[in-house]
């Protein structure tokens, strides 16, 4: 557990004592094609990414051809 997971942790935990949701950011409200998290910034091909995850397969696929 490193110190900016500490940092983070106790963020979350004011958040939960004062009622405040995280709530997570990004264009649209569908899930990721890769993760399957909310809060995807990108669509591409029908499907919403994160920008993370879209980097991430886009440089794996890279390879196969």
């Amino acid at each position: 557990m490193g110190l900016m997971d500490f940092v983070k942790k106790k963020k979350e935990e004011i958040d939960k004592k004062h009622g405040k949701e995280t709530v997570p950011e990004g264009k649209y409200s569908e899930p990721c094609a890769l993760c399957g998290g909310a809060g995807t910034d990108k669509k591409w091909a029908g499907q919403y990414w994160h920008a993370k995850c879209f980097r991430r397969a886009r440089k794996g696929a890279k390879g196969m051809f």
